[in-house]
């Protein structure tokens, strides 16, 4: 993992902060990593799965964007830099989490950017219907994928809070099955549901859904012509993985 250069503990167990050449990782009660950040160029995401969870920008106007989920802050780092006219809310459940992003992975401090210490359904639920855009989710902890954000709950109260266009954004560590009763409320709720499965990546797991409220024309003009121009604007090579996105 590199070197060690941090570690605490809270409620929920152990966090560690390790360098690896000019990349810095945050771990939890485990071996995994959780989350890393370029340091030198931190709004560059490294894994490929935030990459892909990304290309949620160009199915709504992202004029306010809900964040679950910091970890090292490598999406905020992102979304921070390249959406710097919307409204940014990140909800992280732990404290700690927090003020690592900020004191080890130089997590920026900005009028528009705005970090909370909540649990993120309970969150969700205290949003007004239609206030934001776009809900990025990336809950996870030391053994993987929160089971939270695989709750009919939890997607409800996403599609309350988002707006008439908004767009749900969902890194599945396991897929949900096609017959399940999860993926039938999804289906009841969305209008569009779009996945990237990134199983077909060697030795990933991850699958990013995105569910969203109002019809997309995925490779048409329109869209492609979106997809392009946040390929170019972020300098990550989206055009790929945009091209093998499919509807389910």
């Amino acid at each position: 993992m590199g070197k060690e250069l941090y570690r605490t503990e809270d409620h929920y167990g152990l966090i560690v902060v390790t360098q690896r050449g000019n990349k810095r990782l945050l771990s939890f009660d485990s071996k995994l990593e959780q989350s890393s950040v370029l340091m030198d160029k931190p709004y560059y995401l490294i894994h490929q799965y935030t990459q892909i969870m990304l290309l949620g920008l160009i199915f709504t106007d992202a004029n306010r964007i809900t964040i679950l989920g910091l970890g090292g802050g490598g999406l905020v780092h992102c979304l921070s830099h390249f959406c710097s006219q919307s409204a940014i809310q990140v909800i992280e459940i732990r404290q700690a989490v927090i003020d690592i992003a900020y004191d080890w992975f130089d997590l920026p401090r900005r009028e528009n950017l705005h970090i909370f210490n909540d649990d993120a359904f309970h969150y969700l639920q205290s949003l007004q219907p239609h206030s934001t855009d776009i809900i990025f989710s990336d809950l996870y902890d030391a053994e993987g994928m929160s089971t939270c954000q695989a709750q009919q709950e939890f997607v409800s109260a996403s599609f309350r809070a988002l707006s008439e266009e908004g767009c749900l954004v969902i890194n599945f560590h396991d897929k949900p099955q096609a017959d399940s009763e999860l993926m039938d409320t999804i289906k009841i709720l969305f209008t569009e549901i779009i996945i990237y499965d990134a199983q077909q990546i060697p030795f990933a797991r991850n699958s990013i859904m995105f569910c969203c409220k109002s019809s997309v024309a995925l490779h048409q003009p329109d869209v492609n012509w979106r997809a392009e121009l946040l390929s170019r604007q972020v300098k990550m090579p989206l055009m790929q993985i945009y091209r093998e996105l499919l509807f389910t």
